[in-house]
């Protein structure tokens, strides 16, 4: 991979994660007053479904640390070994435990609730199938990362 694509990849990683942390340092607890406030009877749900996007954003940090040990992985050419297989499963197993804590959310708010708009009932939904669908996805890179990394080796030792 080009070294400009892999600096222009850094930059919008670093971008994503001071947004993530902006979210967690300000506008989760801005919403929380803002609901404790305006809706002080919703207040019980603001605060666990605060705690519940806060746990989903440290899911995105991590599964951003792991891509960035890849991307340095790659820029060493370092990235089809046994190594990189492990960063691959921290990124699925992040991914997985938001889909879930998103699931939970939805499955709360909408099954025992039964509040929200339906643009919520959409984005929820979205968010799901989304993140399941990112996993599945990841599952299937890590399988070609394997049979790449074998492919490597192979080609290593005829040469």
């Amino acid at each position: 991979m080009s070294h400009p694509a892999l600096l222009a990849l850094r930059v919008l990683l670093v971008v994503i994660a001071l947004g993530t942390l902006s979210i967690q340092i300000v506008l989760l607890p801005e919403l929380v007053r803002e609901v404790s406030v305006d809706a002080p009877e919703a207040l019980r749900l603001a605060v666990p479904y605060a705690f519940a996007a806060g746990a989903a954003i440290v899911c995105v940090q991590i599964a951003l640390v792991a891509l960035w040990v890849l991307l340095a992985k790659v820029r060493r050419d370092a990235i089809f070994s046994p190594s990189a297989f492990r960063w691959v499963d921290v990124i699925i197993w992040a991914a997985a435990v938001a889909t879930v804590i998103t699931l939970g959310v939805a499955i709360w708010q909408f099954g025992v609730e039964r509040l929200g708009p339906p643009g919520l009932v959409l984005m929820l939904g979205s968010a799901v199938i989304g993140g399941a669908a990112f996993v599945l996805l990841m599952i299937v890179m890590r399988g070609l990362l394997r049979q790449a990394t074998a492919l490597e080796s192979e080609l290593a030792e005829v040469v």
